[in-house]
């Protein structure tokens, strides 16, 4: 019974997203957003990893929750911008999205299987790419690791057959 559940909560909930983001604009996310892709991204940004987006516009869209976030760097500080141009765009469903931030999969494979797209600046989406590897999960606060374990778990139940309830077996797609 669990694993159908979470098989209609991955199935769905992309789609119950949608609306809430759609309706609230941009200049309301960003007082929210910013200060959490901040903490989120603490290490990264007090190393000086995120360099490479100074003055240029990573977007990241999610085409299963039609959500397109637009991020810059403006001196040491990350900043959410109203949908524009980006330099970079890159694209992936919700939950492949949680799959690479949990680590159940990486994003060269997601890469090749074309469920990770990268378009626009080549150079840069590399950078975004190779800035994803190196994000390690312990960096993370606490809460932030935790919802994406809850929901990794649930992307896992959804992809086990009935009969595979108890086999231990992690999928790394």
């Amino acid at each position: 019974m669990l694993p159908i559940i979470c098989q209609q909560l991955s199935q769905r909930g992309p789609g119950w997203l949608r609306i809430p983001l759609a309706r609230v604009p941009v200049a309301l996310q960003a007082p929210l957003l910013e200060p959490v892709l901040r903490r989120v991204l603490a290490e990264p940004l007090r190393q000086g990893e995120l360099g490479f987006l100074q003055g240029r516009r990573l977007q990241v869209w999610v085409p299963d929750l039609d959500y397109r976030l637009t991020l810059t760097l403006a001196g040491d500080t990350l900043r959410v911008l109203p949908e524009q141009q980006a330099d970079v765009v890159v694209r992936a469903g919700f939950n492949d999205l949680i799959r690479l931030s949990n680590r159940d999969c990486d994003p060269d494979t997601l890469f090749f299987q074309r469920r990770l797209l990268i378009t626009g600046d080549t150079e840069l989406g590399l950078e975004c790419k190779n800035l994803l590897d190196r994000l390690e999960p312990e960096q993370q606060p606490l809460w932030f690791r935790r919802l994406l374990g809850l929901m990794a778990r649930v992307l896992q139940q959804a992809g086990r057959r009935p009969g595979d309830a108890g086999n231990g077996r992690k999928d790394k797609t």
